[in-house]
């Protein structure tokens, strides 16, 4: 039985470095996800219609710069305040496919099942989960992953291993902002920051018109971001997981419907351990999330985790 525990405690922690950086959106990244549908389908408008007082046959609707536009979307899709989501996160040989619901209304909340199958990382997490699926729960300033296979009965029977955002922190090399990798306002506000935001174009999205943005993020263009929506807090925070991930500069782009709500998101760059790509796709603007935190006596503390293998260990 001991054997058994030491090995069950010892793949739980080696997944708990792994995982806390995979799902990091931004540097590692987040986070923050099988396609969904758009919300409309008609394609999202770029002109603004004249005043009254130059409304004339002849005159020309002006255009809105594509940055006024994006702060626009933030703010029609931070008041829908939940979607369903569906992510693909690829870092170097590890690559992750999520499907959930989140809302974010309060911080990031709600439930997201992450397949492993096509990453090694599966195999890690294999004895953990009991499978090559990994559950894991999104509550305002925490995250659950779900346990299973050897590791419920080496832990007591518990079943869902607690992250802190200090343990997120820790494990992924100082960021904390997994828990907002699903969040579309975030990622359209961290593309306003670019300061660059150029419009593509008009594409399909899971058979739907959509507009395309990009923008290319710099540590240099996080410096002297100005009124983008962001604290300096969260400024900050983005240009040090950006460092931290070895990046030099991250290629935004999102993709937004006819009622001003993003419906697709990827980010791209080279990191320390090989080629990033995120990609969340966003559909069910509303759809209810009643996520809560599992019973404490159902889950285990990293710190617990740590005693158990040490104990295990000696």
């Amino acid at each position: 039985m001991a054997g058994t525990r030491k090995t069950a405690v010892a793949v739980v922690l080696a997944a708990v470095a792994l995982t806390a950086t995979a799902c990091n959106d931004s540097g590692g990244d987040g986070k923050n996800a099988a396609p969904a549908a758009p919300t409309t389908a008609a394609a999202a408008p770029t002109t603004a219609a004249p005043s009254s007082a130059t409304s004339s046959a002849a005159s020309t609707p002006t255009k809105v710069n594509p940055a006024s536009f994006l702060e626009q979307v933030t703010q029609k899709t931070g008041a829908a305040k939940s979607a369903k989501i569906d992510e693909v996160i690829a870092i170097g040989q590890i690559t992750m496919k999520g499907k959930g619901a989140v809302s974010w209304a309060d911080g990031l909340q709600g439930d997201i099942t992450m397949d492993l199958s096509d990453s090694p990382l599966g195999k890690v997490l294999a004895p953990v989960t009991g499978g090559t699926t990994a559950p894991y729960r999104y509550t305002k300033d925490s995250m659950y992953m779900r346990l299973g296979g050897d590791a419920v009965q080496a832990l007591g029977g518990r079943h869902w291993l607690h992250y802190s955002k200090a343990d997120m922190a820790k494990a992924s090399g100082g960021s904390t902002d997994q828990l907002k990798s699903a969040d579309p306002v975030q990622g359209v506000r961290t593309l306003i920051a670019t300061g660059k935001v150029t419009e593509v174009g008009q594409e399909t999205v899971n058979g739907k018109p959509a507009t395309h943005y990009t923008g290319e993020l710099s540590a240099n263009d996080i410096a002297g971001a100005t009124g983008t929506g962001l604290t300096q807090e969260q400024l900050d925070q983005v240009k040090e997981n950006l460092t931290t991930a070895g990046i030099t500069s991250e290629t935004i782009d999102v993709w937004v419907d006819a009622d001003k709500l993003v419906v697709k998101r990827t980010e791209q760059a080279d990191t320390k351990v090989g080629a990033m790509k995120a990609t969340v796709t966003y559909s069910d603007y509303g759809t209810p999330v009643t996520t809560t935190a599992p019973d404490p006596s159902d889950t285990v503390e990293l710190s617990e985790l740590a005693a158990l293998d040490k104990g295990a260990t000696g």
